[in-house]
């Protein structure tokens, strides 16, 4: 014992020490923490992500409805105005302005620059207007007009088709687009056309899509609400269809007014309501305008 006592001094042997180390319930709860603090990190950059999209979004479907208002405004005749030429059936526009059912202006046109006309009716709403506390039902929706598009550029003059390839809520008769729900014509031109090359395409339909709009409120779907617009559904089953697109949808609700039972048969103006909608993160998002636009003040 004594050579071996002296063999440890001279070569600093000391035997051999347990070394310090980690339990595996440290390395369990380690690895726990490191986890929290990587799906944290991951939680934040998503939801900053879904709201820098959904921020994006607003802002743009507050310049497109902003857009689409100005542009209704700008279809808009208005009593002293003749800005036209030949506007209807090939007459004079002069002899199309008057106070009353016999006169197609004022009024709206669209885009072909005929009078603005209701859901498949041969009258325009220009001389049918409702009191302000009409809905919908009244006088078999001759006052009131709705279609949606998307958010892309028209060709001038359409292929007959069904529906038409620039727009999955159109379809298009005789060179001219209307919204397949209500067969409104359409009113509203977002810039250029489709064959420019700026042209806008920043709406398309997936498969399965339904030119609907999906909603909860009940008051949408009732006739008798003022809400009430023919787009709505609250069918669970069609959910799905109509949010299967891309990009923006454009929905235009015009209602012709006059102010008192008493006033001339003619619209004096219009109440005006246009609301863009977007899909992100599978739930639909909108935005809505809403305006007055005259066209005739005379009793």
């Amino acid at each position: 014992m004594g050579k071996i006592n002296l063999l440890k001094k001279i070569t600093g042997y000391r035997g051999v020490k347990k070394r310090a180390g980690f339990t595996l319930i440290e390395v369990v709860i380690a690895m726990a923490i490191i986890l929290i603090i990587v799906v944290s990190v991951l939680l934040m950059v998503t939801f900053a992500s879904a709201s820098l999209k959904e921020s994006e979004g607003k802002e743009m479907s507050k310049n497109i409805a902003t857009y689409t208002v100005e542009y209704l405004r700008s279809r808009n005749v208005t009593y002293p105005d003749n800005p036209l030429g030949h506007v209807y059936s090939g007459d004079p526009l002069v002899s199309e302005f008057g106070n009353d059912d016999s006169h197609y202006f004022p009024g709206l046109v669209d885009l072909w620059n005929s009078p603005l006309k209701p859901n498949s009716t041969s009258d325009t709403i220009n001389i049918h207007p409702a009191l302000p506390d009409k809905n919908y039902d009244y006088d078999n929706h001759k006052a009131f007009y709705s279609s949606i598009k998307g958010y892309v550029s028209l060709a001038d003059n359409p292929a007959d088709s069904n529906p038409s390839l620039e727009d999955a809520n159109a379809e298009a008769s005789g060179g001219k687009y209307y919204d397949k729900q209500t067969d409104a014509p359409y009113v509203v031109r977002f810039p250029f056309n489709l064959s420019d090359p700026d042209a806008i395409k920043n709406f398309s339909a997936l498969s399965g899509y339904n030119a609907k709009i999906y909603t909860t409120d009940e008051n949408n779907v009732d006739t008798s609400k003022p809400e009430y617009d023919p787009h709505y559904t609250d069918t669970a089953s069609e959910k799905a269809g109509t949010m299967a697109y891309r990009g923006f949808r454009v929905l235009t609700q015009i209602v012709a007014r006059k102010k008192n039972a008493s006033d001339p048969n003619h619209v004096q103006y219009y109440d005006v309501k246009v609301t863009v909608f977007w899909v992100t993160q599978g739930k639909e998002h909108s935005y809505s305008l809403a305006t007055q636009i005259v066209t005739y003040g005379g009793g």
